[in-house]
């Protein structure tokens, strides 16, 4: 619950510069992505997330540039696996469970097309940094950081 919250927060604190018109973000079927959530509710959390992620990321475009991103597929860093102790699933990172998202994307400008392409993002080398900060750990930070080296490389500073 705190997770929609905060995506809700974050997607709504831009202003009305970073509303809808700005930035659509749909998504294929989140039931057949690779790691997306298990229930209707987790799912639809996630797509709350990333979703305000991906507003934040579109911040790099210029003021008159509009960006849309259709999300193919998710593999979240590190892997579920059930907690010996109370029978709970808890995420565990390993080398070999990277992060994976694989989208579309268009960048358009006054309606005309400026740049598109489909995507596969990956970091497999996520557990190398640190992601704390002075709150703690964030909601899908290598996600996060991979995604922000990407939007940085593609759309710059």
């Amino acid at each position: 619950m705190r997770r929609l919250i905060f995506a809700l927060l974050l997607a709504t604190s831009f202003g009305p510069t970073w509303a809808a018109d700005r930035v659509e973000v749909t998504y294929a079927d989140t039931e057949k992505f690779a790691d997306f959530g298990d229930s209707n509710w987790e799912r639809e959390r996630n797509q709350a997330d990333f979703s305000a992620m991906l507003q934040v990321l579109a911040q790099r475009l210029p003021a008159t540039q509009q960006l849309k991103v259709k999300v193919l597929d998710v593999n979240l860093a590190g892997e579920l696996d059930w907690w010996r102790l109370r029978g709970d699933r808890i995420r565990v990172l390993r080398n070999v469970t990277w992060p994976v998202v694989e989208f579309e994307y268009q960048v358009l400008e006054g309606g005309k097309l400026v740049k598109a392409d489909t995507v596969r993002v990956s970091d497999m080398a996520y557990l190398q940094s640190s992601l704390f900060n002075d709150k703690g750990l964030a909601a899908f930070g290598y996600e996060r950081r991979m995604l922000d080296h990407w939007a940085r490389e593609t759309f710059g500073k």
